[in-house]
C-alpha cells in the first residue's frame, strides 16, 4: 500500500497529519469512524477504509505521484470538462495542486477543504475565471461536493465527474443495480443502448447512464457487502472497467489490476465544451457523491 513510503512532516490534528510522497503532500485522516488519505495534488482521494470494513476505494499499485501526472485509481476530479473534450483529457483540476482551505472534526466525522483558483497556469488552457472548493466528509460514509463558483466577468460552461474507483473482491463475482435502463455505449461512438438487467462486468465496459436512480448499489459478494453510491448535481453515471487488454497496455496499472475495481462515476455528461452546464458570473453549482457500506452476509 502507498501509505508505507510516506514521509511524516507534521501534526494539523489530532485526527489529521500531513505526509509528502515522492514529493506530492498528503493528508492522512485516521479516526475512530475511518482511515483516509488525500493527495493535495489533483485533490485526490487516495483511501476510505470505515473501520471494521475492508477498503472501499481502490487505488492502483502501480499508480504513478508525479507533478503534472493523473493518479490511478481514487476518486480523481475531472474538472472543468469530462472526457476528451479538450485537451488535458478529464480537464486539469485533476493534475492541479489544491490548496488546503481549513479542516475540522467531531466525535463523527473529520471535514477537509480544498480549494483551486484560476490562475496563469489554467489560464493557458482554459481563460476563464473560477474558484472550485472541495468539501470530503469522512466518518462511517464519505462525502465528496465539488463547488464550483464563476468568478470572472464572463459566462463559462463545465462538464465534469467525480471519477471514483471502488475496490472489490473480483469482478466476475460483483453486480451493480440502479444505473438504470438506458446509456452511451462510449466503446461504440456513445451508440444508445438499452438494457434490462443488473449490470455484470465482464467485458471492457465504458458507459454513460443517463437516467441513473437516486441510489446506485455495487453488490460485492467477495467481500459480503454492498456498496452505496448516492450522486447529486449529476445528469448521468459513468461505469468503467478496462478489462484484460487494456489493462496490460496501461502503464500506471497492473496487468490484474482490472479484476478488483470498477469505477461507478458522478458525472456531469456534456458531448463537448459549448454543450456543458452554463455558469454565469457570480453563480456557482455543486457536484457531489456520497459512499457508504452495508453488510451483505
Amino acid at each position: 500500500m502507498f501509505t508505507s513510503n510516506l514521509s511524516t512532516e507534521s501534526t494539523l490534528s489530532p485526527c489529521i497529519t500531513r505526509h509528502s510522497l515522492d514529493g506530492l503532500p498528503i493528508l492522512k485522516i485516521q479516526s475512530p469512524e475511518c482511515e483516509a488519505a488525500i493527495c493535495l495534488h489533483g485533490g485526490h482521494l487516495l483511501q476510505f477504509k470505515p473501520t471494521g470494513h475492508h477498503d472501499v476505494i481502490w487505488l492502483s499499485k502501480k499508480a504513478i505521484f508525479s507533478q503534472g501526472k493523473a493518479i490511478r485509481g481514487g476518486v480523481p476530479v475531472c474538472w472543468p470538462w469530462f472526457g476528451p473534450v479538450s485537451a488535458p483529457s478529464h480537464g486539469f483540476a485533476r493534475i492541479s495542486t489544491w490548496q488546503l482551505l481549513d479542516h475540522g472534526e467531531n466525535e463523527q466525522t473529520v471535514t477537509i477543504r480544498l480549494k483551486l483558483c484560476a490562475s496563469e497556469k489554467t489560464h493557458e488552457i482554459w481563460p476563464h475565471d473560477f474558484s472550485a472548493v472541495l468539501t470530503f466528509t469522512l466518518g462511517v460514509t464519505l462525502r465528496i461536493d465539488l463547488e464550483m463558483i464563476n468568478t470572472g466577468e464572463r459566462p463559462w460552461q463545465w462538464s465534469g465527474a467525480l471519477h471514483s474507483y471502488f475496490n472489490i473482491a473480483a469482478t466476475t463475482e460483483t453486480w451493480i443495480t440502479g444505473v438504470g435502463t438506458s446509456y452511451l455505449d462510449s466503446l461504440q461512438n456513445d451508440l444508445p443502448c438499452e438494457t434490462s438487467e443488473a449490470l455484470i462486468i465482464n467485458q471492457p465496459i465504458d458507459r454513460i447512464y443517463t437516467a441513473p436512480d437516486a441510489t446506485i448499489a455495487i453488490h460485492d459478494r467477495g467481500n459480503q457487502r454492498i456498496i452505496h453510491v448516492v450522486n447529486t448535481g449529476h445528469n448521468s453515471a459513468v461505469i468503467w472497467n478496462p478489462w484484460k487488454e487494456l489493462s496490460r497496455n496501461m502503464g500506471d496499472m497492473s496487468d490484474d489490476g482490472y479484476e478488483t475495481m470498477v469505477c461507478v462515476e458522478a458525472t456531469r455528461y456534456a458531448k463537448d465544451l459549448a454543450s456543458g452546464v452554463l455558469l454565469v458570473p457570480g453563480e456557482k453549482n455543486i457536484l457531489s457523491t456520497e459512499i457508504s457500506v452495508t453488510s451483505d452476509k
